[in-house]
């Protein structure tokens, strides 16, 4: 993990059994066997997917759907039924998790590949082809030769729901369920009424989610974000920057995954784009393709990989890592001419998410996308990309605005969000010294959280649920004041703040922004000093536990509020004075870690710019504030 891959190191097996990570299928049917797995996904405008699955084909591949504020207006839509087998890959993780409990045991692993019970020719009794019998598992793809090792899946049904209102709260029930669930349309721009009941408008922001008790908490947490969102008269979605189920190959947990998200992806729309989890150990896209269909015909592309769509004030862009990407590549051609059709008076701000990140301090996946960043960052740069979303290193990284390793006032922002809490842990350490471009770096595991109040204001906030610990089994510690420790060498984090809860941040946009206004993109990247990772000598022993783990946290019946109004760490924007002198006693008490401080009026931005918050309530600025001073790092 240190190199940013599985670590070579397996967890030693225990003479005991220990318990599995497994969630329960749903029972709330009337029947034997009831349909489960309820996930919404935005369509084309106007639409909302319904995805579901079933045990068997008798079970109607429709819904049932009407607006809550009048149920007599009820219809009812049928939508179409597939299903897929795969070629199962074992993996040793399935066992001997980094983080979180086994998903197997050996035994069951074995009885899949022991094919001597049955592989004879039943006329001659000469050993079948498919006979095998070895002493341990085969770790790897399963032979084709063995129906034991091949994973059926179940019915996948997909309803889509057409003639949706915008801004309108529905309830709706899938065939062989005796469950309501309900959801809310998100807002559409329109220039005849105003951009008024666009906002505020939330996504909850995370990747790399797996499905440890970890990730249980990390779901939790994007429910409450955009809930609380709803509950304030706006609406939100929650995006994914890949790596879901973390199957790799072991296809049941496809199933698993989707039980784990229902009571969060069956009230909010979750929009995904792929990661090398999708892609590697035996996957090649075809679980995620069957059941997660992103509306990429409506946005014009040929491949579920990418795709775009307008939700509320966004336009947002999803991007393939493992697709081609330079020029003249079927991706880059579609992304040109989809980044000319953006309308910057209906969606003033302009996301895009990936699942590799293009910049990234930490030791794990060092420039991977380095080619796809060299094809595709001037293009992002020439039409004012906001905000990158990421995942892959397993850890949590904001930047301030950058272009080709420089800070820029016009380039977007990026947030690396792959700490959504997955079996293969945190990565640690960091490179030293830490670049100028980064604004905040931790290796634990949380989720974030955008709340889009105009447009031109956001805040942004992150906040963590969980470190990696030393306490077996799990190796999970969901103390407040946890430090994340890799367990298997005695590391822990280096980053400068390791035990921080939160990080706070205004993103502030002008509409006045023009490409003219901007540098051009530069030929060169900046002169920056080489990272290299901290001398690796680690401890002799384990530093101290900082308290004995504490359970996880279960998902909310009612929305968790606080994210506008809780205590942030720093002067809020439009806050009190004395919200602002708190912020310059910090910033006086604090040195820069960074490098030298410097700051700038807020009036002078030209794009998106970061302020980093450090304290006070959270109100809206009605317009942007005379002479505020932005300061361009990290405390």
């Amino acid at each position: 993990r240190v190199q940013g891959v599985t670590s070579s190191y397996r967890r030693p097996r225990s003479s005991e059994q220990k318990p599995l990570h497994e969630f329960a299928p749903n029972t709330l049917c009337g029947a034997a066997t009831c349909s489960e797995q309820v996930h919404l996904i935005l369509g084309a405008p106007g639409e909302m997917v319904i995805s579901y699955v079933s045990a068997d084909a008798s079970t109607p591949s429709e819904a049932t759907v009407w607006p809550t504020s009048d149920p007599s207006a009820t219809r009812r839509i049928t939508g179409e039924a597939s299903a897929y087998s795969q070629l199962i890959y074992f993996e040793p993780d399935l066992l001997t998790p980094a983080l979180g409990l086994p998903t197997t045991d050996e035994a069951a692993l074995y009885a899949m590949q022991n094919t001597s019970a049955w592989a004879f020719d039943p006329f001659t009794g000469d050993k079948s082809s498919s006979y095998q019998e070895r002493p341990a598992v085969d770790w790897g793809m399963g032979s084709y030769k063995n129906p034991q090792a091949v994973y059926t899946s179940p019915v996948i049904h997909t309803v889509r729901l057409s003639s949706l209102l915008p801004s309108t709260a529905y309830e709706y029930r899938v065939g062989g369920d005796g469950r309501n669930f309900s959801f809310s349309t998100p807002p559409v721009a329109n220039p005849s009424s105003g951009s008024s009941e666009l906002y505020p408008f939330s996504l909850g922001l995370t990747a790399d989610i797996g499905q440890t008790e970890v990730s249980q908490a990390t779901a939790a947490a994007l429910y409450a974000h955009v809930n609380e969102s709803v509950a304030d008269g706006g609406k939100g979605l929650i995006l994914l920057a890949g790596d879901l189920s973390y199957a790799d190959g072991y296809y049941a947990r496809w199933d698993s995954y989707g039980r784990m998200m229902e009571p969060t992806a069956a009230r909010v729309p979750v929009m995904y784009t792929g990661g090398n989890h999708e892609f590697g150990t035996g996957e090649a896209w075809l679980s995620y393709n069957a059941r997660y269909p992103m509306p990429y015909r409506s946005s014009r592309s040929l491949s579920n990989l990418w795709w775009s769509r307008d939700v509320g004030p966004v336009h947002l862009l999803a991007l393939c890592s493992y697709a081609a990407t330079a020029p003249g590549s079927l991706q880059y051609t579609w992304l040109e001419a989809d980044l000319a059709r953006v309308d910057r008076s209906l969606t003033p701000w302009l996301v895009v998410m990936m699942h590799v990140p293009w910049y990234n301090s930490n030791t794990g996946h060092v420039a991977e996308a380095e080619l796809m960043r060299t094809h595709m960052e001037p293009l992002l740069y020439a039409h004012g990309v906001d905000i990158v979303l990421s995942g892959h290193v397993h850890a949590y990284e904001r930047t301030l605005n950058v272009l080709n390793g420089c800070l820029n006032r016009c380039a977007p922002v990026y947030l690396n969000l792959g700490d959504g809490g997955n079996r293969e842990g945190a990565y640690i350490p960091w490179r030293e010294p830490v670049p100028s471009w980064s604004a905040f770096r931790e290796a634990s595991f949380g989720s974030g959280g955008l709340r889009i109040l105009n447009s031109t204001h956001a805040t942004y906030k992150w906040t963590r649920n969980a470190c990696e610990g030393t306490d077996a089994p799990s190796h999970i510690n969901f103390n407040k004041t946890c430090e994340s420790i890799y367990w298997a060498a005695g590391l822990v984090d280096n980053a400068h703040f390791p035990t921080r809860t939160s990080d706070t941040a205004w993103i502030v946009r002008s509409p006045q922004r023009e490409t003219a206004a901007c540098e051009p993109y530069p030929s060169a990247p900046c002169t920056v000093q080489r990272l290299l990772p901290p001398p690796a000598a680690p401890p002799a022993t384990l530093p101290p536990r900082s308290a004995v783990p504490l359970p996880a946290p279960s998902l909310p019946a009612s929305s968790v509020g606080g994210f506008s109004r809780g205590a942030l760490v720093g002067a809020a924007v439009g806050g009190a004075v004395s919200g602002a002198l708190l912020a310059i006693l910090v910033r006086a008490a604090l040195p820069c870690r960074c490098r030298p401080c410097r700051r700038r009026p807020l009036a002078s931005l030209s794009n998106t710019a970061v302020l980093t918050a450090m304290g006070g309530e959270v109100d809206v600025p009605p317009i942007e504030p005379a002479g505020l001073q932005v300061a361009e790092h990290s405390v």
